[in-house]
């Protein structure tokens, strides 16, 4: 056998090793590669079904207070829709928007009772508490398009998409 042949016989195992080795080293970084990617995709898809919910929550919540300023007072039908704000918001902002959903919920329940109190039937006579009480539903309403404009700076940190 030529000598040459017997060199390529010798080195045809290693050449194949060498070989197959490449091979497996560029499977073995595309799929890295793939999983690093992968891992970045899921990351994005949970931020973007956080961002989804918060801004969700958000609007409900814009919602309310739409009503509230259009009707001067809150109805029955939004108080749900403040309600579904609330529930949504506890796992998805700070504690400083919890506890300030917290105090809009008290307040809407007290501008619900004073409008009540003052034209529901059997509302109070002309005096000094219904004078009293349309100060206080004033405030109340007052305080409710503080918080409507003031909503947006207070939730700007949570609705960044970045």
């Amino acid at each position: 056998m030529p000598y040459w042949v017997d060199i390529i016989v010798k080195l045809t195992p290693a050449f194949v090793t060498l070989v197959l080795g490449i091979v497996g080293s560029t499977i073995a970084y595309w799929q890295y590669r793939l999983g690093k990617l992968q891992h970045q995709l899921n990351h994005d898809r949970l931020r973007f079904d956080l961002f989804s919910k918060r801004l969700e929550a958000y609007e409900k919540l814009q919602h309310f207070f739409t009503e509230v300023v259009r009707t001067g007072t809150v109805e029955d039908k939004v108080l749900p829709v403040l309600g579904e704000a609330i529930y949504q918001s506890r796992f998805l902002f700070g504690d400083e928007i919890s506890s300030r959903l917290d105090d809009i919920w008290k307040k809407a329940i007290d501008l619900r009772y004073c409008r009540h109190m003052l034209h529901e039937a059997g509302s109070l006579p002309v005096g000094p508490e219904r004078t009293a009480l349309c100060e206080k539903d004033g405030e109340l309403l007052k305080w409710m398009m503080d918080q409507m404009n003031e909503a947006p700076g207070r939730y700007a940190k949570y609705l960044k998409f970045q």
